[in-house]
């Protein structure tokens, strides 16, 4: 882009300012409640996800004529898929990547849903530096007029945001946090100085905090979908490649730095890894560009031993969910399945949000479980449906209401129990527009626990089913051990590191066997201060905050 066709880009893109939409802005989050999915005719999707997008969901085919209408009815139908549940949009495409060019679900400060469109121009080529070489349009303008054409059909708000937010490429939260590489920055650099970018995803995105890392690979497309995956606001699942791999040392590198990232209530993520082993020379599975649709996760395979442990890897860190591997031969590790679809989120979703409770909580004689619940519809909660589920063991379900406290914020108690029982519990909520969801949304099928322990610390109890390190005693003074159960013999590693991200100590590499283990850890001459420790077993990992008092 020469000097002048700057200027003009910038000054037609401040010309939209006016359009910034009422704060505070809420960005979706993949997982939360939607209609359906996004896709583009010709397709860049095998049959089998087809089926799937539509067998419970809305499926939004965008067609460029009613030939293609035809086309693409005629082929569905052939295929089993569900008609009924299919909507034709009529626009313009260049492209199937509707994820990187397609709308960003938002609501705004009225609590009315609509659309963040961003500038598209195509994809830069990004070197792993400094930018360079930046390409113009090469037909894209079809792509970047979609997000209009969406807005007319769904009778909503179209927020035109000036800088490139190409979709592969961000994560949100839904809570106000935003993730994304490095390329993100360097490709609004003819647009926006860093800084001023990082300003407009606050004032139009209503992001609060935006965690950039570097790029995952010397060359190529540098999107976060390709190596990183928010599944919850508490889990990041992140690919994992052979110690002889091109992107090795810049993944861990990624590790290092969501270890020191802190999730939307104050706590350090669960980064679970994923081991994508190579399908072609040096390219490697793209596991983590999996699509979360409602309760089903859409996982690409690559027909390679790796695809099984893969699926296993989900369904362990989604324990509920639907996970269903869908194999097709035009996956690159580049570009797979999240890369060729959207979510278009429910407009009126109830929505469910509760810092879950610590895996161990000390006896009280009730346990306070507060969530934050919205009627997007407006319709209304049922207060009877309003409630909490919870059971000691595998005993019956028991339910206690939730009562509002504040906007939006309702409380419930569960009752007291003794030391060492291990209570399961979730949230469910139904408004008056016929809304119901459960958190964690497979619930009862999956639920959140805790253990009671003793007030005075004495009580480390069997965690059953759950990985749930712990650390004590926290603050130290000396030394610390770490106490986990593990389900399967694992390779155990403990790591310590400092405010400033860097690796102080560690125990090493340690096999060790199924059930409650305790890993001693000698701080040695480390000074007072806050550091985090990280406990990877297997492909669990977690991280834990301490304080050393000398």
């Amino acid at each position: 882009m020469n000097g002048t066709a700057s200027i003009m880009a910038l000054s037609s893109l401040l010309s939209v300012l006016a359009a910034q939409p009422s704060q505070p802005v809420r960005l979706c989050a993949e997982w939360e409640p939607s209609f359906g999915t996004l896709i583009r005719w010709p397709l860049g999707i095998p049959s089998q996800l087809v089926v799937e997008l539509a067998e419970d969901d809305s499926l939004y085919v965008l067609v460029e004529s009613p030939s293609q209408q035809s086309q693409a009815e005629a082929t569905f139908l052939s295929w089993g898929v569900n008609l009924d549940h299919c909507r034709f949009i009529t626009a313009d495409t260049y492209s199937h990547w509707t994820r990187d060019w397609g709308p960003y679900s938002m609501f705004d400060g009225e609590g009315v849903w609509g659309i963040i469109d961003p500038v598209f121009e195509g994809y830069p080529w990004i070197p792993g530096g400094p930018y360079a070489n930046y390409m113009r349009s090469r037909g894209y303008e079809e792509d970047d007029a979609v997000n209009a054409v969406l807005a007319g059909e769904f009778q909503c708000p179209l927020h035109q945001f000036p800088a490139y937010l190409t979709g592969g490429n961000f994560m949100s939260d839904g809570h106000g946090l935003g993730y994304s590489t490095l390329a993100m920055l360097t490709e609004n650099e003819p647009l926006w100085t860093h800084a001023q970018f990082l300003q407009l995803s606050e004032d139009w995105l209503g992001l609060d905090g935006y965690f950039i890392t570097v790029n995952p690979e010397d060359y190529g497309i540098q999107h976060m979908d390709c190596c990183a995956k928010l599944l919850d606001e508490e889990t990041i699942l992140l690919k994992q490649v052979d110690t002889y791999h091109p992107e090795y040392q810049r993944l861990e590198t990624i590790n290092d730095q969501l270890t020191t990232a802190m999730n939307c209530y104050g706590r350090p993520y669960e980064i679970v890894r994923i081991y994508c082993g190579p399908y072609s020379g040096s390219d490697v599975a793209a596991y983590t560009n999996s699509y979360i649709l409602n309760t089903k996760v859409l996982v690409p395979m690559f027909g390679i031993p790796s695809d099984s442990s893969a699926i296993q890897t989900y369904q362990e860190a989604m324990p509920g969910y639907e996970v269903i591997g869908i194999p097709y031969g035009a996956w690159y590790y580049y570009d797979a399945l999240h890369c060729r679809t959207r979510e278009i989120m429910d407009s009126g979703m109830l929505l469910i949000w509760h810092r879950r409770m610590e895996d161990a909580v000390p006896w009280q004689d009730q346990f306070p479980i507060r969530a934050m619940i919205r009627d997007y519809s407006g319709a209304g909660l049922v207060p009877e449906e309003t409630r909490t589920g919870w059971r000691v063991g595998s005993g019956a379900w028991q339910y206690t209401p939730l009562s509002p406290i504040g906007p939006d914020s309702l409380e419930g108690y569960i009752p007291g129990q003794p030391v060492g029982s291990v209570i399961d519990y979730f949230i469910s909520a139904a408004d008056s527009s016929g809304r119901s969801e459960t958190l964690p949304r497979t619930a009862p099928e999956f639920f959140y626990s805790f253990v009671v322990t003793d007030p005075a610390g004495t009580s480390h109890p069997n965690y059953g089913h759950r990985f749930a390190p712990e650390v004590h005693p926290n603050p130290a003074s000396g030394s610390i051990t770490v106490s986990m159960f593990l389900e399967e013999a694992s390779q155990v590693a403990v790591m310590v590191f400092d405010a400033a991200g860097r690796t102080v100590t560690g125990t090493g590499t340690i096999a060790m066997d199924p059930g409650q283990r305790e890993l001693p850890l000698d701080l040695g001459s480390l000074p007072s201060g806050c550091y985090l420790v990280r406990i990877e077993a297997g492909r669990h990992s977690s991280t834990r905050r301490i304080v050393l008092i000398r």
